[in-house]
């Protein structure tokens, strides 16, 4: 039984996950073992909020305006994430957000799935990291810089004037929304020892691959293996190192199911070999 913890009043179990409803069916279990009671292993909201801060350059910074006092005032920052998963920043003295910060350092910074583009972005899932924003420590700017201008280079244009310094975000606690449904308050420790998903860099191109080239690997995964046997089409949505994500149609209606892998994997070539098993296994059924 999943061991829980209370957190600020709120029902959390030890991944870092506020019981909330995640809008996937998780009735299928691993891949070719059929349908099940048993929710197959997905990615705990720590680490689905590892993966995204990862990736994500840009942000809406919240900081607590000196006029009018008191109100939330939110710009846009870019930003990149460290080995913890903070977000780290580089300000100008000048700016607005960081006279409220030297006043106030409480803060919050919204996070977004990338790539930010099409018109459903409520579909897609965001992190926002609420704590402490103050200036790095001097014995630390040379790893901060380093870690900024990698992905900002750009900002070597302006990253030595004398009014911008890096600013870094210790989230106390963290909101992840990975769509409709999927929701939860996520506990800070939790995040910082989560890990990144190694797919997440290619998950895109196995996705577009498997739809545009596997599509009926793809439907016999959600009849064979999900169970689903009167599926008539399927489109995988999502691809990490636990397993899989599908949207089924079916006559009574749109089901989204999970499946999972055998074992983790870290590679693309895992992923690939993983998936090529799994249309096997669906054949066999």
């Amino acid at each position: 039984m999943t061991a829980l913890i209370m957190m600020k009043g709120r029902e959390q179990n030890a991944a870092g996950n506020e019981h909330e409803g995640k809008g996937v069916d998780t009735r299928s279990t691993a891949a070719g073992t059929g349908p099940s009671s048993a929710s197959p292993r997905a990615p705990s909201h720590a680490e689905r909020a590892r993966t995204l801060a990862r990736a994500a350059r840009f942000g809406s910074l919240a900081t607590m305006a000196r006029e009018p006092e008191g109100f939330p005032y939110a710009s846009l920052v870019a930003l990149a994430a460290d080995a913890r998963g903070r977000a780290v920043f580089l300000l100008s003295r000048l700016a607005e957000h960081t006279q409220n910060l030297l006043a106030r350092p409480e803060a919050s910074v919204l996070l977004l799935e990338s790539p930010i583009v099409g018109e459903k972005l409520l579909e897609k899932g965001r992190v926002t990291l609420i704590g402490a924003c103050t200036a790095v420590p001097p014995e630390e700017v040379p790893e901060c810089r380093a870690l900024f201008l990698a992905a900002h280079p750009d900002a070597a244009t302006y990253a030595d004037f004398s009014d911008f310094s890096h600013y870094r975000i210790e989230p106390r606690s963290l909101r992840y929304v990975g769509g409709f449904g999927r929701m939860s308050w996520v506990d800070a420790p939790a995040y910082a020892r989560a890990e990144p998903d190694p797919l997440a860099a290619f998950a895109p191109r196995i996705l577009g691959h498997m739809n545009d080239d596997h599509a009926a690997s793809i439907l016999a995964y959600a009849r064979k293996l999900a169970g689903i046997g009167d599926a008539t089409d399927a489109q995988m949505t999502a691809v990490d190192r636990y397993g899989i994500e599908m949207a089924v149609t079916t006559p009574s209606g749109e089901r989204r199911v999970r499946l999972a892998f055998d074992a983790e994997i870290q590679t693309r070539e895992e992923a690939r070999k993983a998936l090529i098993e799994m249309a096997g296994r669906a054949e066999e059924g």
